[in-house]
């Protein structure tokens, strides 16, 4: 019979020859994404956010449409619309007709930056396979994406439809006790670009109460 010893490194053994695969697994799957995130110059997606709040037992779910080109990007939240032209964001709130106008820095500071949304694995995250997992029907790759300090959340958790190099869920696990999950709807790489598409169209809201906070 095998002692407890030989057993324990039996399975040490294993998971050391094991876990170089996963890792490649992860890598190998993410730069697939990353080269054809690389053909998209313009794209549009529609997806759910879920907010919990679990420090304050809170949850919002909402829809949500962004359109990206590059750097810029186009959300619409219904209660609030958000613009960015790479260096200044607009979040436009048409109930009140307030502009909030912002650093994009600051923006990044704060969460996940929208325009990002299909590279965000390639910023400096410790990467780590977790398996398959079926969502929304559709059967994922599992990678949790762990971020250093510097990040207002700690984990990532990344689903991926493999088969079509498609993105459907990604979760962000907050430092202070808030989860946000976005499930992609739709998504589309036939976005038509108009000028003006990503600033905020002041002529076209009459009264307009501008809010600066860069200066």
């Amino acid at each position: 019979m095998r002692n407890t010893t030989s057993i324990l490194l039996t399975l040490a053994a294993s998971f050391l020859a094991f876990s170089p695969t996963l890792a490649q697994d992860a890598d190998a799957l993410l730069t697939k994404l990353s080269d054809k995130a690389q053909t998209y110059k313009a794209y549009e997606i529609a997806y759910t956010s879920t907010l919990v709040d679990l420090k304050n037992d809170f949850e919002l779910t909402q829809d949500g449409t962004v359109q990206i080109e590059g750097d810029r990007f186009h959300l619409d939240l219904g209660d609030y619309i958000i613009y960015c032209d790479g260096e200044t964001v607009w979040t436009f709130e048409p109930e009140m007709n307030e502009c909030y106008v912002d650093d994009t820095e600051t923006m990044k500071e704060e969460g996940m930056d929208p325009s990002k949304l299909f590279t965000v694995w390639e910023e400096d995250f410790r990467r780590e396979w977790m398996g398959r997992a079926d969502v929304t029907g559709r059967d994922c790759a599992h990678i949790n994406l762990y971020a250093g300090s510097d990040k207002p959340f700690h984990t990532l958790q990344l689903f991926v439809d493999d088969r079509n190099l498609e993105v459907v869920r990604i979760v962000m696990k907050g430092r202070e006790g808030s989860d946000v999950t976005y499930t992609v709807k739709t998504f589309s790489t036939t976005l038509d670009v108009v000028p003006g598409m990503f600033t905020f169209p002041v002529d076209k809201h009459p009264g307009v109460d501008l809010i600066d906070n860069r200066i």
